[in-house]
């Protein structure tokens, strides 16, 4: 499947309902995968430091993991959930150009082998979600997804029928909790583009706009951490430019940027939880 093929998911033959939050709340997230696709771990071999310093400053958190990894990297999956880590879907490569729904359902049962259970909530690749990969959702049985880019970014989805609510239910059977963007500005707030905006430009998005109710957090290692492995990434000039800017000012790690947007957070009052925590929160256990 190449990037020009998918068609991003609209609510044509969908029932929507935006849902609003009675309090702010924080989902924090990282997309576990290889080094920016290139199956070299130098960045997420040090997923440790992250898990450390979140339960440091008394985070909890979910991990979109690669489905492969279910398969191959059946440790480091076990490990995560041992820590006390949210366990979820991510993409089965992050090297493919995207999910397919035989990929989906190949990670899903890789979870449950690996995991001895199934899995509640899936991320698509590059936050590309569409409609063969949300029926496979609903057909595998995830609770939850938590795709929906609503910002002028990467895999954005800026669909006028998907921007009201702090999070979405699609056909009464699959909750969708949309990446993070500023209130009111189709900017993210996630950490890359928080990293790209520097402190004057992260000042800027605190003073005028602010978060909005629900924040859904993400990272990745590979600006978590300083690594190596973009020098064998497939990536344009501009964006290579992108990511040393990105890097620029900072040392071994971001990690003081963290610090810093989880106390702003939580100065405002934001509560703290896992994405499927959330879930179970809204809806109660599931029946059965």
């Amino acid at each position: 499947m190449s990037s020009d093929a998918i068609t991003l998911l609209t609510p044509a033959g969908l029932s929507v309902r935006a849902m609003d939050l009675s309090r702010p709340v924080a989902l924090f997230s990282l997309d576990t995968e290889t080094d920016y696709g290139t199956g070299r771990t130098e960045a997420l071999d040090q997923v440790d430091r992250f898990a450390d310093l979140m339960a440091e400053l008394e985070v909890p958190w979910t991990a979109f993991v690669e489905g492969q990894f279910f398969e191959r990297r059946q440790a480091l999956c076990r490990g995560l959930e041992a820590r006390g880590v949210d366990v979820q879907v991510h993409c089965y490569d992050h090297a493919d150009p995207g999910d397919t729904p035989a990929s989906l359902e190949r990670s899903a049962a890789a979870f449950s082998d690996c995991m001895g259970r199934r899995p509640a909530g899936y991320r698509a690749h590059t936050y590309r979600l569409t409609r063969p990969l949300l029926d496979t959702l609903v057909r595998e049985g995830f609770r939850w997804d938590s795709s929906l880019m609503r910002a002028l970014a990467q895999g954005a989805n800026r669909h006028p029928g998907f921007r009201r609510g702090d999070y979405l239910v699609f056909d009464d059977r699959l909750h969708e909790f949309p990446v993070g963007t500023w209130r009111g500005v189709p900017v993210p707030f996630n950490h890359t583009h928080l990293l790209l905006a520097k402190r004057p430009g992260e000042a800027v998005l605190r003073a005028l706009f602010g978060p909005t109710r629900l924040v859904t957090y993400n990272f990745h290692m590979t600006d978590l951490v300083r690594c190596d492995s973009l020098s064998a990434a497939q990536r344009s000039p501009v964006v290579r430019l992108l990511y040393r800017y990105l890097w620029s000012l900072h040392g071994g790690d971001t990690f003081a940027v963290v610090r810093r947007v989880i106390g702003y957070l939580r100065r405002l009052g934001y509560e703290f939880r896992t994405t499927d925590g959330l879930y179970r929160e809204l809806t109660g256990p599931p029946s059965g």
